[in-house]
């Protein structure tokens, strides 16, 4: 007697777990769940908030749960003409959750086959958005010919109403996950791309050399213009020298010889711009260093007196007399 009490105990456990597990259930705060009492969904049959919940046991009651997280699918690339003709192949990527739990179970067999569901619906009208659309709304080298956010917009819109109606599933968002060319419509695009570029460098090439033009045309207007005045300038001042020259001539004219010594006195400072050792003949130093010979009197001592001090002055020279005296 003492050994059953041990095997008593232990059916009694089993047998409330096995009966807990008939009549309770629990519903994860990432699902939802449907009850069916012979087979129908009653008014409370829906279940979205979690916790743990009684029942009747099977075969009076069944309850399924689904995963009420977003799920993410993505469609199979597939071929489809735009509005001018040129086909692309674009897959796509949908984020959808279960809105209506009625429906969805009655409806979908499984969490795979509403998701089977949503691809073949996004298809289906993938293929209508994208025939409202140009080859240049999804290939452009200018972007602002995009149109993806609008075609994605466009497309989530077509389906959410269907698909809540007829699968009790909320779109999220469509978007595109990949876009790629058919083989020849690959070849032509880039063919048409390459000509596109190639326009493009020659209209560049075509306004630098135009405006190359124009600058060299006003550059040498500009140089014509300055080579002008330096010419009347250059023309204005031999004019101006010529006239002055005569003036001086004049004057030097009274006194040649005066003329000749105060020539040699302003040739001196370049002679002596740096230390240098002078060989004269006597009758230069003679003119230059004492008195004119033509030139007797006070006006011209004093200027040779004058002039050779400063020219002379701060000057190391030395100078050798050669001649006879």
């Amino acid at each position: 007697m003492k050994r059953s009490w041990p095997s008593l105990i232990g059916g009694t456990l089993i047998a409330v777990l096995l009966i807990s597990y008939m009549i309770t259930f629990q519903v994860r705060f990432s699902e939802v769940g449907v009850v069916r009492t012979f087979g129908q969904i009653g008014e409370r049959g829906v279940l979205t908030e979690p916790g743990l919940y009684w029942k009747w046991p099977w075969p009076i009651q069944k309850v399924d749960t689904y995963d009420a997280r977003i799920q993410t699918s993505t469609t199979m690339g597939e071929e489809t003409p735009t509005r001018d003709g040129k086909n692309v192949i674009v897959s796509t990527t949908i984020c959808w959750r279960i809105e209506d739990p009625y429906i969805f179970s009655i409806r979908c067999k499984s969490m795979a086959d509403a998701e089977e569901r949503v691809k073949i619906r996004v298809r289906n009208d993938q293929k209508t958005v994208i025939s409202n659309y140009d080859f240049t709304h999804f290939v452009s080298t200018n972007p602002n010919q995009l149109r993806f956010d609008q075609i994605e917009a466009e497309l989530a819109e077509a389906v959410q109403e269907v698909t809540k109606e007829l699968y009790g599933v909320r779109i999220e968002r469509v978007a595109i996950e990949s876009l790629a060319l058919p083989e020849a419509i690959s070849t032509t695009v880039i063919d048409a791309m390459k000509k596109e570029r190639e326009a493009i460098a020659q209209r560049y090439t075509s306004e630098g050399e135009s405006q190359a033009q124009q600058i060299k045309e006003t550059a040498e207007s500009i140089a014509g213009t300055i080579l002008s005045f330096a010419d009347r300038k250059a023309k204005e001042i031999i004019a101006e020298g010529q006239a002055r020259s005569v003036q001086y001539n004049k004057v030097f004219s009274q006194d040649e010889a005066l003329a000749v010594f105060l020539l040699q006195i302003e040739n001196i400072p370049k002679i002596l711009s740096e230390r240098a050792t002078l060989i004269l003949d006597q009758p230069i130093f003679t003119d230059l260093f004492r008195e004119s010979p033509s030139a007797p009197g006070p006006l011209a001592d004093r200027a040779s007196s004058e002039s050779v001090e400063g020219t002379l002055e701060d000057k190391e020279v030395t100078t050798t007399i050669v001649g006879s005296p």
